[in-house]
């Protein structure tokens, strides 16, 4: 079977489901033919570097316009930027055209709705005629998501079954499977064991961080740490901001850490006792698979607002907007192991371990498309 993904480099979550799925697919039978494409990188590398840096540029510098217009497109038909002419002419190339019909497809995936919306176009235009399947990264369903040639959505939660009905979509196309995440998440591990390899103390733990790019108010939250004098072992990551590293690297504080972008996310969480970050669909799936408590002190407008609605309905955490609110919400969960443990059982009621396995078993179980090779090509530019 030959599977293309389609993603966008808008943040790490998009590729990272994307490769996710993807590797469990190849594991699971090397025969599949299976490949990851990042769209605009793929169509024009110019266009890719706009697209990120902008993406960039638009949550650090300007993340109000940024979360006014994603407001704005929720809950109205025509979004203020109209993308959709924009990807039909760009994306919609010759060169995307070809690939189609060079790799011919039996199922394409998308993890971001650019390129799922592109598809959709062409399925309207009778271009091609293949199953499209997207998996949605993020706890809230989008209007950008949602097109009625797309087959099947890969749902995060059954929290979204009323919001799918809200857009007349049948049911059965969607599969609450969860977002998909490295499948190490749901290994156990022995915390004294973790602690010695990491060099860290056994004891009460809060995992600050803020994404694969150390975004959010990480400094800030220390720094009300610091004044508090909270007594706990508080691990940093910065991820891919080395400013944010060396900045942090400078601080002498003997219950501090710091460590840089590492890949083993699952073990730091697995020795700390609650996380502190902003609440992007990732993280937030990797916390609720770990059963780790969620503190937000920071998010992104748009998206990341909707993921903290999801985290404060489901009890899986709390926010704090606050100096004070931050040190009641630590000592809270330090100091009540009753309120402690209704938050992991919530947890561990919604939480959806096997979704990488489940998504990856239900694409492959979906029926080849793909003509032979003496029928006319779905792919044939016309």
């Amino acid at each position: 079977m030959n599977i293309l993904f389609f993603t966008v480099s808008a943040g790490e979550g998009h590729n990272q489901v994307a490769r996710t799925v993807a590797d469990k697919i190849k594991q699971t039978d090397p025969n599949h033919k299976v490949e990851v494409i990042d769209t605009f990188n793929y169509v024009h590398p110019s266009l890719h570097k706009i697209v990120f840096e902008a993406y960039i540029k638009s949550i650090k510098y300007i993340p109000t316009l940024y979360g006014f217009i994603y407001k704005r497109s929720e809950v109205t038909d025509n979004s203020i930027v109209d993308v959709s002419e924009f990807l039909n002419k760009v994306v919609l190339s010759r060169k995307f055209t070809r690939l189609l019909a060079d790799f011919r497809p039996d199922i394409i995936v998308c993890t971001h709705p650019f390129p799922a919306e592109a598809l959709s176009a062409m399925k309207r235009k009778a271009k091609i005629d293949i199953p499209l399947v997207t998996i949605l990264t993020d706890y809230t369903i989008h209007p950008s998501w949602i097109n009625k040639e797309i087959d099947y959505y890969i749902m995060p939660s059954e929290n979204f079954i009323h919001e799918f009905q809200y857009w007349q979509i049948p049911s059965e196309r969607a599969k609450f499977f969860g977002i998909p995440i490295d499948e190490k998440f749901s290994r156990s591990y022995t915390r004294q064991e973790v602690c010695e390899k990491l060099n860290v103390s056994n004891t009460f733990t809060a995992l600050i961080m803020g994404g694969g790019l150390g975004l959010g108010n990480i400094t800030e939250t220390l720094d009300y740490l610091f004044t508090y004098n909270i007594d706990i072992q508080i691990i940093a990551i910065a991820g891919k901001n080395q400013e944010l590293y060396r900045y942090l690297s400078l601080i002498n504080r003997k219950n501090l850490k710091v460590f840089g972008y590492v890949s083993n996310i699952d073990e730091f969480m697995s020795i700390s006792d609650l996380i502190i970050t902003k609440p992007g669909g990732i993280t937030v799936t990797e916390a609720l698979t770990k059963e780790l408590p969620i503190i937000v002190t920071w998010n992104l407008p748009g998206q990341e607002e909707r993921n903290m609605e999801f985290i404060l309905n489901n009890g899986i955490g709390m926010v704090a907007t606050s100096p004070n609110s931050l040190i009641s919400c630590i000592n809270l969960l330090k100091d009540n192991p009753d309120r402690y443990q209704i938050i992991r059982n919530n947890m561990a009621r919604i939480r959806k371990p096997h979704a990488t396995e489940d998504i990856a078993n239900f694409i492959l179980s979906m029926p080849s498309t793909n003509p032979s090779s003496n029928e006319r090509s779905a792919f044939e530019v016309r």
